[in-house]
């Protein structure tokens, strides 16, 4: 969320409500006066208020993410490590696998060898 339009239409409002309350007030203009400087002190420390907790929202927010990149980093970082760790306990395997499938190559062709000499 911006925060001038947000300010600006809270500054908005706050206006339009003074407004129509002096219109729609019964009572005399120095009694509306000294409420109006009640009230606008009471307003001033509302704004103040929001300001500080919009502050500490904002850093609450960069800390998050700050911390978010963090925790992505050593999630990914980990990943890594079990990827490469993987691949070297698969090597050995991998190499396994291609010598039996040599010896089964060739023992095919030994019994396709020993078929056709049955067969003459």
């Amino acid at each position: 969320m911006k925060m001038k339009p947000f300010l600006y239409g809270f500054l908005a409002g706050g206006l339009a409500a003074g407004i129509s309350t002096l219109l729609s007030v019964p009572n005399t203009g120095k009694v509306t006066r000294v409420r109006l400087k009640e009230n606008k002190q009471a307003a001033i420390d509302q704004i103040q208020e929001l300001k500080t907790n919009l502050i500490q929202l904002k850093d609450s927010a960069t800390n998050a993410t700050k911390e978010g990149k963090t925790q992505i980093s050593k999630f990914l970082f980990e990943v890594k490590s079990s990827l490469a760790h993987w691949e070297k306990d698969i090597r050995a395997q991998q190499q396994e696998i291609q010598k039996e499938l040599v010896e089964m190559r060739e023992t095919v062709q030994e019994l396709e060898a020993d078929i056709s000499e049955y067969g003459k």
